[in-house]
């Protein structure tokens, strides 16, 4: 079971009720398919809007296609707050699932290595 809480790395993370073992899947981070691609055209619709690329910047992961985004901001899935960290406790698989890369306690923030997670998605910059 994962709860949003206050993070000390940044704003709200991700924290797990329950111990987690390492190599063992973490499936309670998104509900099903709650994310979107927003094309480079869609977002060009966007150019003059600080607030709306603010929003963008913060939460969605960059792509060669485009920017993967939740398909509501009004509300997304645990995972979206995952906390960036060089020394995370989880990471994708293979098959893009989160997998815990250490032992993890009960009531310790989950985060992953963001630098990773882009570099796989094939960073692209406004």
């Amino acid at each position: 079971m994962i709860v949003l809480k206050p993070s000390n790395i940044e704003g709200i993370g991700c924290f797990t009720l329950v111990p987690i073992r390492r190599f063992e899947k973490v499936d309670a981070l998104w509900d099903g398919d709650d994310f979107r691609l927003l094309s480079p055209a869609e977002l060009d619709q966007y150019a003059n809007d600080s607030v709306f690329r603010g929003v963008i910047d913060r939460y969605c992961v960059p792509t060669c296609e485009g920017w993967y985004i939740p398909l509501t901001f009004s509300r997304m899935s645990v995972g979206w707050y995952l906390n960036h960290s060089t020394k995370p406790n989880l990471a994708e698989d293979a098959q893009r699932n989160f997998v815990a890369l250490r032992d993890i306690a009960a009531d310790e923030e989950l985060t992953i290595d963001y630098d990773v997670l882009v570099a796989d998605a094939r960073l692209l910059r406004w």
